[in-house]
């Protein structure tokens, strides 16, 4: 059973960074051809995720760094679903692990965390070599048994039969530990790096039509038996404030539904904080689960300055996007690199 805590989201301490840079690590698609506003100051590093390993001799680069005052926080959100994707990829864009301070999950789905345990042991390994403290890693609490799909497939007989298909198992806490991590267990909204970066906990489901995935499950041991489980309750959000920009949102899944995420994520800003002038949402990137029969009819119009749809968007999705927002969406495929600086004389 899922058991989440219900808490309004609030970062009354997530500061305003004069600069911003998220790297694409690893994800569905590689586009290094399409253009994009120069206002995310968006470049592709996708070439060298093709070169010729003899070129390979390096291992460090970017993934999200925020910066203010000169002062560097660097965080890994997810790793994708397999250890040698991520770690072949971290490799070729040119990861700098030692500086990675804080690895972040999304939610507990094994293509957002399958390449955790190997990402831990490499931070911890270049942190070591530094004499840095251990990569703190932020997790929801409530990790499931296993998750799966339940599979509808037509009989002989013209009747539908429920297949469930087992997804790989999450890393456990204890796993990551021995890893080298520093396991920290979060289902409240909090913010990292000296107020750097704001975690959701629980995203409040709004609006009528973002309802989950129908056919996805959660095994529980206990029971020995399959539950559905269409809404993944331990989804959380990243979010970062850029100054004279506004807000950056990273999003895992959206399976919260990403509209009730631009929503909340308007509403937890402007909870106590006078300065309502920064807190529109300028970029939303991520994975929007807008693709499959059931939600492609969900699609509906979002009014961020700047969105990069990915991993589970769908291309109907990003299509109706760009359809409803031109030359304001833009791919996000692995080795995207997007910088967002404060604006001249802010």
């Amino acid at each position: 059973m899922s058991i989440v805590r219900e808490s309004l989201n609030t970062f009354p301490d997530l500061v305003e960074l004069d600069a911003l840079h998220l790297m694409v690590i690893v994800d569905n698609e590689i586009d290094h051809m399409s253009s994009a506003p120069t206002e995310v100051g968006h470049t592709t590093q996708s070439s060298k995720l093709c070169k010729d390993k003899r070129n390979l001799d390096k291992e460090k680069s970017t993934e999200t760094t925020g910066i203010k005052d000169n002062v560097e926080h660097r965080i890994l959100f997810d790793t994708g679903p397999q250890p040698t994707i991520f770690l072949e990829n971290a490799r070729r864009l040119e990861i700098e692990f030692e500086k990675i301070e804080v690895i972040v999950l999304s939610h507990w789905h094994i293509d957002h965390s399958g390449g955790m345990l190997a990402a831990v042991d490499k931070i911890r390994e270049a942190r070591s070599k530094q004499g840095l403290e251990p990569v703190m890693v932020d997790l929801h609490p409530d990790r499931p048994d296993q998750r799966g799909a339940c599979l509808k497939k037509p009989s002989a007989e013209s009747h539908d039969l429920s297949e469930y298909v087992a997804w790989d198992k999450d890393p456990s806490f204890s796993e990551l530990e021995n890893a080298g991590g520093k396991v920290s267990q979060n289902d409240l909204a909090h913010t990292i790096c000296d107020g750097f970066f704001g975690v959701s906990g629980l995203i409040p489901r709004k609006t009528s039509y973002e309802t989950g995935i129908p056919n996805h499950v959660r095994w529980s041991e206990k029971t020995k038996s399959w539950n559905s489980e269409p809404e993944i309750m331990d989804e959380r959000y990243l979010v970062a404030r850029v100054k004279s920009r506004g807000v950056v949102v990273l999003t895992g899944c959206s399976h919260a539904g990403v509209i009730n995420v631009c929503q909340d994520v308007k509403r937890a800003l402007l909870e106590g904080n006078s300065n309502a002038s920064n807190n529109e949402l300028f970029f939303v990137m991520g994975g929007f689960h807008l693709a499959g029969a059931s939600v492609e009819t969900r699609i509906q119009v979002i009014n961020p300055s700047f969105m990069a749809p990915g991993h589970c968007s769908g291309w109907r999705a990003k299509s109706a996007l760009e359809h409803a927002m031109p030359g304001k969406v833009m791919s996000l495929g692995a080795g995207s690199e997007f910088s967002i600086n404060k604006q001249h004389g802010a």
